[in-house]
């Protein structure tokens, strides 16, 4: 298809989660386009409702999430309107297939897992694109309490990859 879409194997769709998250690609095919990520308990399997945030990272390139501030919230589209963000999560989002391949796709020299988010985040907007939570769009996550796999080795693959991502740039 035209657009890729992405999402790690442990979510749950909601409905009408993907038409949201085609409309802004469709407008700038170099928008790369993030649902609200719901939580879902590795224990229970219960489902509850995520507030809408953005992705941030810290100095030592690790992932977070920051609160939107109310007054973003507050635009004439409400709190429907598409958020800015600087970084996602990566295992949730969608893109013009092209513009992923003009990207480079994801950077080979990462290793397993870690990073990889930061990195293509960090490339969209160093190259001319935009990335968007869309609240519109809201798709359910198991969050494990621990990385379900090893490295080879014991190598700590999140810093190699974290330190990558600095080198690179």
């Amino acid at each position: 298809g035209q657009v890729l879409v992405f999402l790690d194997s442990h979510c749950e769709v909601n409905e009408m989660w993907l038409q949201p998250l085609l409309t802004p690609i469709r407008e700038d095919r170099r928008t790369v386009v993030c649902p609200v990520i719901d939580i879902i308990s590795a224990d229970t399997l219960s489902y509850s409702s995520s507030p809408v945030v953005r992705g941030g990272f810290n100095w030592g390139l690790h992932f977070k999430w920051d609160l939107v501030p109310l007054a973003e919230l507050e635009g004439p589209e409400g709190a429907t309107a598409p958020i800015k963000s600087p970084t996602m999560a990566g295992g949730l989002f969608a893109m013009d297939r092209e513009y992923f391949n003009e990207l480079g796709q994801y950077d080979s020299g990462m290793d397993i897992w870690g990073g990889e988010n930061l990195e293509i985040s960090f490339r969209i907007w160093m190259c001319g694109g935009r990335l968007l939570i869309i609240p519109c769009s809201r798709v359910g996550h198991i969050f494990r309490k621990r990385r379900p796999y090893g490295s080879p080795g014991g190598q700590d693959t999140m810093a190699h990859n974290s330190l990558r991502l600095a080198h690179v740039w």
